[in-house]
């Protein structure tokens, strides 16, 4: 137990002790680890890497978008019929395909290509979430690529071919996109931003002693993904300052949004898993 010593008593320190604080001072708080890419990586050409460097930080765009759906549901008061996750899953994807820019479509496809390759992963572990919140992975991939196909045939045709999407399927997702379109554009209009108004974001990318944490946040941070949802949603829609994107370690690989906190996260683990799925990918399909 230590014990205060009293007021107007010097306190002398020995020489030991003096030396370990003044090496403290010196040396100051630990510094954050050096970026290194994730050792999958050692398998993979230069094309690959910068594919998986690509196929990450698209998906840490549809994730923050996502989360950001939760946002507009929570600040907003939204009604949501049915799953919360799927309603915003619909609402990420309408908000990137409507922005009608071409790395955002792209990052469309990859949100959709992730959820197979999480879906195939899940299958071979025997692990299908019933259960779970949110639509199993194949079902959020397959709804994605309707979506795309509704708002756009020509552009995602081929990839929706590559998938052996079905044609009656294809028929249907014109309506369907119109549908969810009317649907959260009659529930945010309200909320729409007039001429001057603007929402001061705090922005956040935490550091972290995690080589290849290091290097995702340093990629997330360069391309300016939570910047992004700053400026889609800063006088866009009447959201109160205040609202926290944090980019950090979680030890998970996922992303949240806290209500109470009006606190969104990206965490890093997520953009690393974005990354090694499609780097195990390419291991496993060498001549593709």
């Amino acid at each position: 137990m230590s014990v205060m010593p009293m007021r107007g008593t010097p306190v002398r320190a020995g020489a030991a002790a003096l030396m370990m604080m003044l090496g403290l001072m010196v040396a100051g708080p630990s510094k954050a680890a050096e970026p290194a890419p994730p050792s999958l990586y050692d398998e993979l050409s230069e094309e690959q890497v910068e594919e998986a460097d690509q196929f990450a930080l698209h998906n840490a765009i549809a994730t923050v978008f996502h989360e950001a759906g939760h946002m507009l549901v929570s600040e907003f008061s939204l009604p949501v019929l049915g799953k919360e996750e799927d309603a915003v899953d619909g609402l990420a994807v309408l908000l990137l395909l409507e922005a009608e820019d071409e790395n955002f479509n792209t990052a469309v496809e990859d949100f959709a290509n992730v959820w197979f390759l999480s879906a195939g992963q899940a299958a071979e572990d025997d692990e299908l979430a019933f259960w779970d919140s949110h639509g199993l992975d194949e079902q959020r991939a397959y709804s994605t690529v309707c979506l795309m196909l509704g708002k756009n045939e020509k552009r995602f045709k081929d990839f929706a071919d590559s998938l052996e999407f079905p044609d009656y399927r294809a028929e249907e997702c014109p309506s369907e996109y119109e549908s969810l379109l009317t649907s959260w554009s009659k529930l945010l209009e309200p909320y729409e931003a007039g001429k001057n108004d603007k929402t001061n974001f705090v922005i956040k990318y935490e550091e972290t002693k995690n080589p290849q944490l290091a290097y995702f946040r340093k990629k997330i941070m360069d391309l300016e993904v939570l910047e992004l949802v700053e400026a889609a949603f800063s006088g866009t829609y009447k959201l109160k300052d205040g609202i926290k994107l944090t980019a950090t370690e979680c030890g998970v690989a996922n992303a949240f949004w806290s209500p109470d906190d009006r606190e969104m996260t990206l965490c890093y683990e997520d953009v690393l898993n974005s990354a090694e799925l499609d780097a195990q990918w390419y291991i496993d399909n060498p001549d593709e």
